[in-house]
């Protein structure tokens, strides 16, 4: 069976619609809204805040390269390698991250709540 050439080319539209249409959340970007809302989140508890003010707003609550507070798309990849995994590259560095993302008095049971605070949604 022939089909004439403006019939593919719909097929073919309808084709990279659907591709298009399975972009992973995981490549969502951020909203002017999600920015706002990261710079004004802070963790409950006071002593985890300061430290989280101190050291991991700086990056965290921006367009600056790291995965932005409480924006779950730029973390289900990270998430999915498991606690042990985030925690070891906060401790150790990662990539762009400083060691301790440079919370030289963060505990590693702090590190973990801090973990957690930056990759729910809020």
């Amino acid at each position: 069976m022939l089909y004439s050439v403006p019939i593919v080319r719909l097929l073919l539209l309808a084709c990279w619609a659907l591709l298009a249409g399975c972009q992973g959340a995981e490549d969502a970007q951020p909203t002017d809204a999600d920015v706002a809302r990261a710079e004004s989140m802070r963790p409950s508890e006071s002593a985890l805040a300061t430290k989280y003010e101190r050291t991991c707003v700086v990056c965290h609550s921006a367009r600056r390269g790291a995965p932005l507070a409480g924006f779950p798309p730029a973390w289900a990849k990270r998430v999915k390698q498991g606690e042990k995994v985030l925690l070891d590259h906060v401790r150790d560095g990662f990539n762009g991250m400083p060691a301790r993302g440079l919370c030289t008095d963060c505990t590693d049971d702090e590190l973990r709540s801090l973990i957690r605070f930056l990759t729910q949604k809020q």
